[in-house]
This record gives structure tokens, sequence and C-alpha cells, in this order.
């Protein structure tokens, strides 16, 4: 973790000493997010479902050049997923519970915003996600079944690519639609389950 700090330092601290101008700012929005499939037990649904969250957190608008500018967020993110549990009797199916999973991530995207047109931007880079805690809604111990998905058995540390577009609407508003994709996987002890998550955001920046 200390190395992943240093580099996202560095990289900020260069963006920022080549920067024309810089702007300061909030945004806040909603998430869809899921994660990819799957398969840790016959008790599991092998696919999973998206859940609604949200998002919010603080802006760092670094202007580079007429056509390009970087961004760095630093946003808390609650994310996760849905998913099917078959309960049985005398090895029969006898219901079906919907789990949902409950991720809290702090999130930091650094990415390069390209304008296609005035205001119209399309932007791209890397994401690391810290993750604060998580939470199943259904418990495990009605079945005598471990929980793969609490936070002692989770991955704390999430990589993955941030890419999206964007409109400015004016030097103060913007709206931004994101779709983030981890490639570490969530759990420690299946394979699968990465990070998926649309981010829809209106942002504020503050006058230089």
């Amino acid at each position: 973790m200390k190395r992943v700090l240093f580099i996202l330092a560095t990289s900020l601290f260069t963006l920022w000493s080549s920067a024309q101008s810089l702007q300061f700012g909030v945004r806040g929005g909603s998430n869809i997010s899921g994660e990819s499939s799957h398969k840790y037990s016959t008790d599991f649904s092998n696919s999973t479902d998206y859940r609604a969250g949200f998002n919010a957190g603080g802006v760092i608008n670094m202007k580079l050049s007429e056509k390009f500018d970087a961004e760095a967020d630093i946003l808390y993110s609650m994310q996760g997923f849905k998913q099917d549990i078959y309960t049985t009797v005398d090895g029969l199916y006898d219901e079906i519970i919907v789990q949902t999973v409950t991720s809290h991530y702090l999130n930091i995207p650094i990415v390069a915003k390209y304008y296609v047109t005035d205001g119209l931007y399309v932007e791209c880079g890397p994401q690391v996600g810290f993750l604060l805690g998580r939470k199943n809604n259904v418990n495990m111990n009605e079945w005598n079944t471990d929980d793969p998905y609490e936070y002692s058995k989770s991955k704390k540390v999430d990589f993955g690519i941030a890419a999206g577009l964007g409109y400015a609407i004016n030097e103060n508003f913007f709206v931004n639609a994101r779709y983030s994709f981890g490639f570490t996987g969530t759990s420690k002890i299946y394979d699968g389950g990465k990070n998926r998550n649309i981010q829809v955001s209106l942002g504020y920046l503050f006058a230089n």
C-alpha cells in the first residue's frame, strides 16, 4: 500500500507541476455497481446482478493545454452487487434468497481528459480503490456457512481503469459519466469477482 501511495503521489505531483492552472472542486452522484461472474460454491449463483449506490468527494482539475486536462479525484464510493443463494431441503431446492453485498471504497482515479469539442471531453486513466468496509445483508450462520464476502476475506486494494465522457457546462459546473473496472478481484478465497461500476456525477469547480 505504501508503494501504491508513493506512485499516486509522484504522478499527481508531476501533473501538478506541469499544469497551466488548477481548479479544486467537489462532485457526487449515483452508482450502478456489480462484480464479474464467479463460482464460489454450488449454493451460490455463478452470476451477479447490479445494485444502486452513490459516490461523493473532491476533485483537482489540472489544465495541461488547450485540448488536454488531467483530473484526480478522491471519492467515497458505495458499491457491491446482488446474488442469489439457493437453499435446499433433502437435496432439493427449497427457495432462492437474494443477498445484497455492500462494499465501501475510497477510490482515487487519475484520468487524462481530451476535449473533442468545446465543453465535450473523453477521459481515461488508472484507478486505485481502498476497501473501507464490506457487509452481506444475509446471515450465513443460518446455514453454518462461512460468509465469503465479509471484510476479513476481502482484498483491501483494488486496481483498475476508469474511462468515460463528460461535458463542461461552464467554467464551474460539469456532468460526467464514467465506467470503471477492476483487475485484481475482490475476494481472497475465490476466483473472479472483479469490480464493475457505472458512475454518473454532477460536479462543481471553484473559481481560480
